[in-house]
């Protein structure tokens, strides 16, 4: 009787843990569909941005995100069926965020390098740029030699900033957290040159016309892409998905027209090589060469 008894009651138990797993299984199984890229928060993608980083993203004067990725990440937003939301950030803050989990993603013109590869995952290219060396109008500096012993304001965390790390050797370089707050310097005279990335040297000209001009540059080596947290590779899988639908059907030529080019930066024909099907339907494509 005693084995009776101690088989049913192992049945009993058994039969509850089995619905337990199951109900457990079924509870993860709508969580994900719930949430199917893993997002900080279900349903809105987390994005940061920085005040000064037109045309790519920056804010109006009441505080509103505009500019050519804030377009660009709405519409592929849009497309997969979820809501975005921005704050207003600096570049580390913005990248110890990312691996965090604060954010899903970054509206930030930034270069995919090596070392920020490290922690954060990056889209397919959608820029390839310059480091533009930003002086007064008058200013002898034509070379990284001129600046020996002057300084020069650059962002902290930026590309620029390992650019003039690694160039500008002889100077001064004084960390500034935003690149509006370098061209301040520049205006008052507090520093001899900044460094800037080519399209914001080039909104920087058409806003002062006549006042900076561009010393020296040099090309960038990777590409501009938008950073995704490693922790959501389906989210990286779908943005590039909807990128490129969106290279594909003319919208991201559009957007370039719209917020890049009127700073003088045109099309950079490098970007045929990531997206081939604009080969075709372009005559005037050629990979091999880059603005």
């Amino acid at each position: 009787m005693r084995t009776v008894r101690f088989s049913k009651i192992t049945a009993g138990v058994a039969a509850v843990a089995a619905a337990a797993f199951v109900a457990a299984c079924s509870s993860s199984s709508g969580a994900a569909s719930a949430n199917p890229y893993g997002l900080a928060q279900s349903g809105t993608i987390s994005s940061a941005i920085t005040a000064g980083g037109a045309p790519f993203a920056t804010t109006t004067k009441s505080g509103e995100p505009e500019g050519f990725l804030i377009d660009l990440d709405n519409l592929i937003a849009k497309n997969l069926g979820l809501k975005i939301t921005y704050k207003v950030t600096t570049t580390d803050p913005a990248l110890s965020g990312l691996t965090a989990g604060k954010y899903d993603l970054l509206a930030i013109g930034l270069v995919a390098t090596a070392a920020r590869e490290q922690n954060a995952s990056f889209s397919k290219p959608i820029y390839y740029g310059y480091n533009d060396v930003v002086v007064r109008v008058g200013s002898a500096v034509s070379s990284p030699a001129d600046l020996a012993g002057k300084r020069v304001g650059v962002s902290l965390g930026s590309t620029q900033y390992d650019y003039a790390q690694a160039t500008l050797t002889k100077a001064t370089l004084v960390s500034e957290s935003l690149n509006a707050t370098a061209i301040s310097q520049l205006a008052a005279g507090t520093v001899d040159a900044i460094v800037l990335g080519g399209t914001q040297a080039g909104t920087l000209m058409t806003e002062t016309s006549g006042k900076y001009k561009v010393a020296f540059a040099a090309q960038q080596t990777s590409p501009g892409a938008v950073a995704v947290s490693k922790k959501e590779p389906k989210l990286l899988a779908a943005y590039n998905a909807q990128l490129t639908k969106l290279v594909d059907n003319g919208t991201f030529l559009k957007l370039y027209d719209k917020w890049i080019a009127p700073v003088g930066a045109p099309f950079p024909t490098t970007l045929y090589t990531t997206f081939p099907a604009q080969v075709a339907s372009d005559p005037k494509a050629n990979p091999s060469s880059a603005s």
